[in-house]
């Protein structure tokens, strides 16, 4: 494609950016990623920022698929994993709509996030799983005390247990239960 204005009249062409692809070979080659990785193309692919009510445009809605039920961040790969920050994670999970969709929501290998991203679940009345410990299935709990913030997540999870809420399991991590103040807010919750 040649731009319009000075590229074109000097005979330089420029390049397609991803962007100006048509949606759906884009949705193509989303139908083979992983619910994270698709989540994450669609954010990258967004031009307007996401809005309290969803998904910014349709051409997100198309690259994320109906089949979003289920996010677990172990199903990319784990450098990748460990460099998300709240702002990611918070995109993410607006990009899937997760307060209306998620039922199972692992934070594998995120260990850089204070839990501000988690703001888009506050109120999921189905979600059914919530796992903060960080690590995969079957694997040792982690030696270091990662960033996630209690007094931030606190808020949310109270939101979430409700009469009539779906969460049947909630997986804390490790290093708050190591802390544990019987005085405390999270001890009260607990």
């Amino acid at each position: 494609r040649v731009v319009a204005g000075d590229a074109s009249s000097s005979g330089v062409k420029m390049g397609v950016k991803i962007d100006d692809l048509p949606i759906e070979p884009l949705t193509c080659v989303a139908n083979f990623l992983s619910l994270p990785s698709r989540a994450m193309f669609a954010v990258a692919l967004a031009t307007t920022p996401f809005s309290d009510d969803g998904l910014s445009t349709e051409n997100s809605r198309k690259i994320v698929g109906d089949e979003c039920d289920t996010l677990d961040f172990g199903h990319i790969e784990k450098d990748l994993a460990e460099k998300l920050k709240d702002d990611d994670i918070y995109n993410i999970l607006r990009c899937v709509d997760a307060v209306n969709t998620l039922k199972i929501f692992r934070l594998t290998n995120c260990v850089n996030t204070s839990g501000a991203g988690l703001e888009p679940l506050r109120g999921s009345q189905i979600i059914e799983i919530i796992d903060l410990s960080l690590v995969a299935e079957h694997e040792d709990q982690l030696s270091c005390s990662p960033p996630i913030s209690c007094e931030l997540v606190l808020p949310i999870f109270d939101s979430i247990i409700v009469e009539g809420s779906a969460l049947k399991h909630l997986q804390l991590p490790l290093h708050w239960l190591q802390t544990i103040d019987t005085h405390s807010d999270f001890s009260l919750f607990v």
